[in-house]
């Protein structure tokens, strides 16, 4: 029988009537000039349906391109998804900043947390902790491929966008007993194929590594994405590995947190 493993693996990418997903966007040092100007949840306005983003305000937004991804709905003509560093999205008029929808961060995070019971950041990565000082052959480290390490990618021309790629965590009990027979090489190239796997958005792609010190290898399977009841984008996926000559299948699914890194929750 192929065991099943329910694993705490992070794979580190609102308040409407449409369930949305969220979009990954680190908080950046200066983030505190953002807070005290425009507000959020600490005072200051709430922007709603209606109201218009200041000018100012509309300049330190991103584009989120990839809204389909994010479980968003279509832009209408002339619209557009757009989100603050902490995270916080509107569907706004591109000429006039005339708010359609918004979802507010605080309020995506209490809603996963109420469905997922907690969130992994790096620090709860084993590999980042056993093997941050090791050699790293498949750039996890120096790739920012752990979730929390990753910031924005840059859009055509320089410009700014939401097409962020979420970074992989492996936290928690299961997601150590996931590794515990690999080495830290194993881990690295481990690592590269969930990262490429989750972020590829192709049901049935095939991600496979393989150690070429010891003939390690695995692959990571992704069957379907879909959105869960609360609008967090999730995959079903496989994993096969073959360590010292012993080949092991597992099963789960996984969800991207309110910072756009992926959890695995069964």
């Amino acid at each position: 029988m192929k065991p099943t493993l329910t694993i705490a693996l992070v794979l580190t990418f609102m308040s409407t009537s449409v369930t949305m997903a969220q979009p990954s966007y680190p908080i950046r040092p200066d983030q505190g000039d953002y807070r005290s100007q425009y507000g959020d949840q600490y005072g200051g306005p709430r922007y709603s349906r209606g109201d218009r983003l200041p000018d100012q305000y509309r300049q330190t937004l991103y584009v989120v391109s990839d809204w389909k991804q994010r479980g968003l709905r279509k832009p209408p003509k002339g619209y557009q998804w757009v989100a603050n560093q902490r995270g916080d999205l509107f569907l706004a008029s591109k000429a006039t900043g005339q708010i359609a929808q918004s979802a507010y961060r605080d309020e995506r995070d209490q809603q996963w947390s109420q469905r997922y019971q907690r969130t992994y950041s790096y620090n709860d990565d084993v590999y980042y902790k056993e093997c941050r000082n090791s050699k790293d052959p498949a750039g996890v480290l120096i790739g920012a491929l752990i979730g929390g390490l990753l910031g924005n990618a840059a859009g055509s021309g320089g410009s700014r966008t939401g097409t962020t790629v979420a970074g992989v965590i492996l936290g928690g009990v299961v997601g150590a007993a996931l590794t515990k027979d690999m080495d830290c090489d194993d881990r690295s190239y481990a690592y590269k194929a969930y990262y490429n796997g989750f972020n590829s958005d192709r049901p049935g792609s095939r991600h496979a590594w393989r150690n070429p010190g010891n003939n390690h290898r695995g692959e990571v399977r992704i069957g379907s994405y879909y959105n869960d009841p609360r609008g967090f984008h999730c995959a079903n996926f496989t994993q096969v590995t073959t360590i010292q000559g012993r080949t092991q299948t597992t099963r789960g699914r996984a969800c991207r947190q309110p910072d756009g890194s992926w959890a695995v929750v069964g």
